[in-house]
């Protein structure tokens, strides 16, 4: 079993948005850094998370007006985190459990950054495969 822990393998850089922020702007800063997702922060700490599937599924497939919406409009609450002394598996279960694909991880009250579904399971393969290999 995998003591690897996700504060080794989360994104540290994760964008964060305030509640007001325009859909459109959001969108603009998942194209330009090539990510799926931003965290929707206010003075009170973590409110939500705006995905391209947020995007997709409220914005676009519900017929709505993009540049009329912000960030709170959209976006999934209440977050579900993790600390980033869990393992793995930990995380991966916490992920099934609640049917979700990204994980914020924590440090007390810090957001240390973000891991996803896919970044867990590969790191979990990966260690997998190394120690098959001693």
């Amino acid at each position: 079993m995998s003591n690897q822990v996700v504060g080794s393998i989360a994104r540290i850089s994760v964008p964060s948005v305030e509640p007001s922020t325009p859909v459109s702007k959001i969108a603009s800063i998942m194209t330009k850094q090539n990510i799926g997702s931003v965290i929707v922060t206010s003075d009170l700490g973590v409110m939500g998370i705006v995905t391209e599937r947020d995007i997709i599924e409220r914005v676009a497939l519900a017929k709505k007006d993009l540049y009329g919406l912000v960030a709170q409009d959209i976006m999934t609450s209440p977050v579900i985190t993790v600390h980033y002394d869990r393992t793995l598996q930990e995380a991966l279960k916490i992920m099934k459990d609640n049917n979700i694909r990204r994980l914020i991880v924590v440090k007390g009250k810090s957001i240390l950054g973000l891991v996803t579904e896919r970044r867990l399971l590969l790191a979990s393969y990966a260690e997998q495969g190394a120690h098959s290999q001693t």
